[in-house]
């Protein structure tokens, strides 16, 4: 039933772009005294100016494709569909032999009924290829030089960014980003809730946090990539009340979060006394030497919260006594943590303890009365090898 209502609506648009072509050539916003058709079926019946003109160039490009013509009338392509085939159609190198464009327009035509009209671009650019490789490869480098990435920061600190990237940029940015966002692994018979959007934007902050901490992360004024928070050593250290930090572009960030990038070796704490003196302005030793670096990650050989296989590349370094509070740098004091379990440990009072070298986490009273210690099972699988 769903289909046959489907097939209805596709023959409806095909006959609303036959008829939008009609009264532009009858010329009925004239007779209407209207300035425009499409100042016309907007004040009449809603229809946006963007609309209007898109089916009017559909029905102009139809005029050339028998095929695609046919198809939309009869229901059997969508007018998206209709629209990427005329592109597609438009797009095809003129070395492409003038017997083989009627069945190519039949085979774009299948491609939009069965799957779908981004398969209909790439079709297109795969016949591109077999007859005009050099027009292939000037149209990647005329995308690569329209490549943009337009970066805003907002009046409350944070930012919105929009772009575009063509084929070969994303060819190096999609497998990155794809393994980065992966759904995270079900805990507890849970399954990773979040949408497509929130992992991607999670991952594109961790690809950030790895790229900056790497061998070759740039340098600023001969300083790896860090964060300046301002905040009092009383609210960093959560004695008294919650004032917030200040990063360098002058956003506030709460306490809380102050705190937990106090705990990530690639910030420097700017902490000041009550008259807004410097106190401190890092310590040498809270950043993480590369030897325990490494001797974390032999150690650990990833996150160490129970249920997490997030890689150690992945990981920040994470004092179980927090530095702050007079935490050592040492392998005794540290161990690994992604990015979400690293603040679930700060947020919501899990607690760690190393024994016989093994880190034990031990949950919140809310998740578990008990408070039974967990241990993740990349370390029982080595103690199965204990005597």
């Amino acid at each position: 039933m769903l289909t046959a209502v489907e097939v209805v609506a596709r023959r409806l648009d095909a006959v609303r772009v036959d008829l939008t072509a009609q009264a532009k050539t009858s010329l009925v916003a004239e007779h209407e005294g209207a300035t425009s058709l499409a100042a016309l079926l907007r004040a009449r019946a809603d229809v946006a100016p963007r609309v209007t003109k898109e089916r009017l160039l559909l029905h102009a490009a139809l005029g050339g494709l028998p095929v695609a013509r046919g198809a939309f009338a009869a229901g059997e392509i969508s007018q998206s569909g209709a629209s990427a085939v005329c592109k597609a159609m438009a797009s095809l190198p003129p070395q492409l032999p003038a017997r083989l464009t009627v069945p190519v327009e039949r085979l774009l035509v299948e491609v939009a009924a069965e799957e779908g009209t981004a398969a209909v671009a790439r079709r297109a650019m795969e016949i591109t290829h077999r007859f005009a490789p050099d027009e292939l490869a000037r149209r990647e480098a005329l995308a690569t030089e329209r490549d943009r990435f337009r970066l805003v920061l907002r009046r409350d600190g944070g930012i919105s960014f929009t772009g575009s990237y063509g084929v070969e940029a994303a060819a190096r940015i999609l497998p990155v980003l794809d393994a980065y966002a992966a759904p995270r692994p079900a805990v507890d018979g849970v399954p990773d809730m979040r949408d497509a959007e929130s992992r991607y934007a999670e991952a594109f902050v961790q690809v950030c946090q790895a790229a900056g901490a790497g061998p070759s992360a740039p340098r600023c004024r001969g300083e790896l990539p860090h964060v300046n928070v301002t905040i009092s050593l009383e609210s960093l250290r959560g004695e008294l009340g919650q004032l917030p930090g200040v990063l360098d572009h002058g956003a506030v960030l709460s306490a809380e979060a102050t705190r937990l990038l106090a705990c990530d070796a690639k910030v420097i704490p700017i902490v000041l006394g009550s008259a807004g003196e410097p106190l401190d302005i890092g310590r040498a030793n809270r950043l993480w030497p590369a030897a325990i670096r490494r001797a974390l990650e032999a150690r650990d050989q990833g996150c160490v919260f129970p249920g997490c296989d997030r890689p150690a590349t992945w990981c920040d370094a994470h004092h179980i006594l927090w530095w702050i509070r007079g935490g050592p740098t040492s392998l005794e004091n540290g161990v690994l943590l992604c990015a979400r379990h690293h603040t679930l440990v700060h947020q919501e009072g899990w607690r760690i303890h190393l024994k016989d070298g093994l880190p034990w986490f031990t949950p919140p009273v809310w998740i578990d009365a008990r408070r039974t210690p967990r241990l993740h099972s990349r370390f029982k699988a080595r103690k199965l090898d204990d005597p």
